[in-house]
């Protein structure tokens, strides 16, 4: 018969038996959960690693693709390709060039429909791409045929690899002239995959373009066939490839693949619609770690069980065996402090009962001096719970609860959750507060918003209006610099399509709708049209009309347009002003050749003139019509000398004049005998003005002699004389600086609105012809004159009321 010791011996035994299957079984099953806790969360994380570098790819590349779009319909790119001229193309260069630099490109450059460069950033450097053919480029023929193109490569003459971003050009016939490139460096894209042990840029074909290690770069991911491989090194896309694969095959996202010998986890995002894919493999030793824990837990509870067993049966041991549990218990802390979450055990009473060390650390005290505080006190810096606490709500909803916050005293953003712990009655007893720093996402979310407004801020730059057009609400949003073009305000009207059209002089409505039409049905790849806009006032203004569709609905419908509208009034009439110029200039020559060869052939007419009359003395029928004929000859002798005068060209020959003295004394002279009355203002300190005295008299006789033939009847003329500073804001087409401002103002019958534009074309009269006053050179002499000094005369007229005459010219340095 056994003893009772050993009975109970066989009973602990037993016991101990059961309770260790029972652990080995709990920690079976601890650590395969734990595994799968590990593994999803290891996964999440390596997809949030791939979609934060995604986010940084669109970020650094998308700037190059909206340049380009930019670049497309550029007036100076689109001028550069249908002219040629150098200084289209020179004003091409400039504008590649403030791209290049605004937008931190590295390069950007301007093809003709043959694929030759005849603009480009680097125009000026050794390896300039000016005069070099890249017709074999994909970027070339994929915008040559019409769309946006986007492309990976090694330069052929830079040797840098870059994303390249090309968009068609289309002339004035709306045929595609050439082709805008911009290119970016990786370089930066590089360096920020080196905080990635294995993240790769992958062609479809399997090529390595973009690596966080460099001694893969432009290696094979995964096998390439013989037939691409042949393509591959004729494209020359990538320069020398070693197809050497990494890989066994191509992998798929999700899946693990053996990586350099080792297990790695693969996520595969896709990049751009060109098969590109950004490629991110990671080593799953945290699922190793997480399954250590759980080994190591279920260790613990092996001992505790050991260590009762223990206790049970040699009592004497009892002291190892507590040690041992305490080493458990500072394994298990251990373990605890090294998940790099912040995490905390918060009470019900918000008062904090235990800390991780890495929460301790940011908050910059120790676990201990945590444990007692009320949480928002060190997180939040507050005497009371904030409003959107997710401790706060766990206790009110028995739910998990989570929340995204900006922790002033952590100094960061972070992803917040609260678990509840409940005690055995069921009721919360306190929660597992886990903080996940996102700062960095958050700092790329602001990135991409700053981004947005820059954008917006170039538009509002450029003083163009835009505007969007939802074709579903017919409901538009314009921004202010439309508002301020129309002279309406954004509560006064309903920016519907109407309302568009009621902005367009009617005989330009129908164009415009037409173009508009046919943006809509995909006949024209953008719509663009040069129309008069009418204001609330009445006004006319120039205004180019561009736009496109920017979003279109599942089954292809057009269902938003976008576009912007310039105005191009100043710049029109910049134009008309230059080639009135133009003209006058040849003209000049023109009149100057045929006043002399006149002259020389009038010379011989009347000396043989003169001649018969003196053999035709004392004959009073021959000698009349002779003396006529004598009298026509000293008329057209005076016509030459004013072609002569009205051809001479060159600097004049300046001197410092005071102009009030010299106007008033040619007022007096021509206004002397007739019935106009003249005054003449000028301040005391009027400054003088650098100019040729006998131009200068001859152009304000011209003028004042307009202004007498004007008021046959008598009126008044008011001459005011003033001191003026011109800068690029005044609209005048002159270089900033201090001049002389006179204006001239008659009360004659005033000219008709039709006649203005030609007062100033050479020969242009509306008086009797064949007079001396009827010759049409007064207004175009003054024209020569003004801009021979780098002056500018404008006249404004009303019929009934008079003529204004205004003269700049640049004042003298003294």
């Amino acid at each position: 018969m056994e003893s009772r010791p050993s009975i109970r011996k066989n009973s602990y035994l037993h016991a101990f038996v059961v309770a260790s299957i029972l652990t080995i079984a709990s920690g079976w099953l601890l650590t395969g959960f734990l595994g799968r806790i590990a593994a999803k969360e290891f996964e999440e994380k390596v997809a949030r690693d791939a979609t934060l570098i995604s986010f940084f790819l669109h970020d650094n590349l998308d700037d190059v693709t909206n340049a380009a779009k930019s670049l497309g319909p550029a007036d100076a790119v689109v001028a550069a390709l249908s002219s040629g001229s150098p200084a289209d193309v020179e004003r091409a260069n400039r504008l590649l060039d403030r791209i290049n630099n605004n937008f931190e490109m590295s390069l950007c450059f301007l093809m003709d429909r043959e694929g030759l460069t005849v603009a480009s950033s680097n125009r000026n450097e050794q390896n300039s791409l000016v005069g070099k053919s890249f017709a074999s480029r994909p970027y070339f023929s994929g915008a040559a045929a019409g769309r946006l193109t986007r492309y990976f490569a090694l330069g052929r003459i830079t040797r840098e690899r870059g994303y390249y971003a090309s968009m068609p050009v289309t002339g004035n016939a709306g045929t595609t002239s050439g082709v805008v490139v911009v290119k970016r460096s990786v370089d930066a894209i590089k360096e920020f995959l080196k905080k990635y042990p294995h993240a790769y840029l992958v062609s479809p074909e399997g090529i390595i373009f973009i690596s966080s290690s460099e001694e893969l770069l432009f290696n094979s991911l995964w096998p390439v066939d013989e037939k691409k491989r042949a393509a591959l090194m004729e494209s020359g896309q990538f320069g020398s490839i070693t197809f050497e694969p990494q890989l066994e095959a191509e992998p798929r996202t999700g899946t693990y693949a053996r990586f350099q010998n080792e297990e790695h986890y693969v996520v595969r995002l896709p990049f751009g619609s060109g098969g590109w894919t950004l490629v991110l493999l990671d080593d799953p030793g945290i699922v190793s770690t997480y399954r250590l824990f759980g080994i190591m837990v279920t260790i613990v509870f092996a001992l505790l069980l050991l260590l009762f067993f223990n206790v049970l049966q040699y009592k004497d041991k009892s002291f190892e065996a507590t040690r041992n549990l305490l080493k458990s218990r500072d394994d298990w802390k251990l373990t605890f402090d090294t998940v790099p979450d912040f995490i905390a055990i918060i009470g019900a009473d918000y008062r904090i009962t235990s800390m991780n060390r890495s929460m301790a650390v940011r908050l910059g005290i120790s676990q201990e001096e945590a444990v007692g505080r009320h949480c928002y006190e060190l997180l939040h810096g507050s005497q009371e719970p904030h409003s959107s606490c997710p401790h706060q709500r766990m206790l009110e909803s028995g739910k998990t609860e989570s929340g995204c916050h900006f922790e002033k005293n952590l100094n960061g953003d972070f992803s917040v959750t609260a678990a509840p712990i409940l005690a055995e009655d069921g009721t919360i007893e306190s929660s597992v507060h886990v903080m996940h720093d996102v700062s960095e996402l958050k700092r790329l979310e602001r990135a991409l918003k700053e981004h947005a407004q820059r954008l917006e801020f170039v538009l509002e730059g450029s003083n163009d209006a835009t505007w969007e057009w939802d074709l579903i609400t017919n409901q538009g949003i314009l921004n202010t610099r439309y508002y301020e073009m129309t002279e309406y305000t954004p509560g006064e009207v309903d920016s519907t399509f109407e309302f568009f059209l009621q902005t367009i002089h009617p005989d330009d409505a129908a164009d415009v709708q037409r173009r508009v039409k046919e943006n809509l049905e995909g006949t024209t790849a953008e719509y663009q049209a040069h129309y008069r806009m009418v204001t609330k006032s009445g006004k006319i203004k120039d205004v180019m009309g561009r736009g496109k569709i920017v979003r279109h609905d599942e089954d292809g419908r057009p269902i938003k347009m976008a576009g912007v509208i310039t105005d191009v009034t100043e710049m029109k009439r910049l134009g008309e002003e230059v080639n009135r110029i133009n003209n006058l200039e040849s003209i000049c020559l023109l009149s100057g050749g045929l006043a002399h060869d006149f002259n020389n052939v009038l010379n011989i007419i009347y000396g043989n003139i003169t001649f018969v009359k003196m053999l035709a003395e004392g004959n009073a029928a021959a000698v009349e019509p002779l003396t006529d004929a004598e009298e026509a000859c000293e008329r057209a002798k005076g016509l030459c000398i004013r072609l002569q005068a009205f051809s001479q060209g060159g600097s004049p020959v300046k001197e410092s004049i005071v102009l009030p003295a010299l106007i008033k004394d040619a007022a007096k002279t021509l206004f002397k005998g007739s019935m106009i009355s003249f005054a003449v203002s000028a301040p005391d300190d009027a400054v003088q003005t650098g100019a040729d005295p006998r131009q200068i008299r001859q152009l304000f006789d011209n003028l004042l002699t307009n202004a007498k033939e004007a008021m046959p009847a008598g009126g008044a003329v008011a001459i005011n004389i003033g001191n003026c500073c011109i800068d690029s804001k005044k609209g005048l087409p002159l270089r900033s600086g201090l001049y002389v401002c006179i204006t001239i103002q008659d009360d004659g019958p005033g000219i008709p609105e039709e006649n203005l534009p030609k007062i100033f074309d050479p020969y242009f009269s509306t008086k009797d012809t064949y007079s001396q006053r009827g010759m049409g050179l007064g207004l175009s002499i003054c024209l020569a004159i003004v801009k021979r000094h780098a002056g500018h005369i404008s006249v404004e007229s009303s019929v009934g009321i008079g003529t204004r005459v205004s003269l700049y010219l640049p004042a003298s340095v003294i």
